[in-house]
């Protein structure tokens, strides 16, 4: 299996989850928004520290499938880091993870002070794991 870094974008933080190589997906990191070119070469470095084949990028849609607002942004970020990462960056549907992030946090007694620090991660995480599941059937 490819090795595959996942990215879910936020206002202020950036979560990040990555599989191995395996189809398990694990927590990676969270790194500070920043510029949005800082934020492209930061996930470059990043996909090249784990050797990642391929990026997958959250991209937020309504439950009806129409874009958000924010889908445009992930498009132009898409196209910068498809620029400089020399594999595949893929857009994938990050629907309500968010919300299920939350949701086994809360159910985890996690704080809500930790809970803001992980929860793009764990996101990441979701989405990396549903684009696994879905991609081997």
């Amino acid at each position: 299996m490819k090795k595959i870094l996942a990215v879910d974008i936020g206002e202020k933080r950036i979560g990040l989850s990555y599989n191995r190589g395996t189809s398990f997906a694990s927590p990676l990191k969270v790194i500070s928004s920043e510029s949005l070119k800082k934020n492209v070469v930061h996930i470059i470095e990043v996909a090249q520290q784990i050797q990642a084949e391929v990026i997958v990028l959250g991209l937020p849609l309504r439950l009806n499938n129409s874009a958000k607002s924010e889908a445009q942004k992930i498009m132009a970020f898409r196209e910068l880091l498809t620029k400089g990462f020399p594999g595949e960056v893929v857009l994938f549907d990050e629907r309500l993870t968010t919300k299920e992030a939350e949701k086994r946090l809360l159910e985890a007694d996690v704080s809500r002070k930790k809970r803001k620090m992980v929860i793009d991660q764990l996101a990441a995480t979701i989405i990396l794991q549903t684009y696994i599941d879905s991609t081997q059937i």
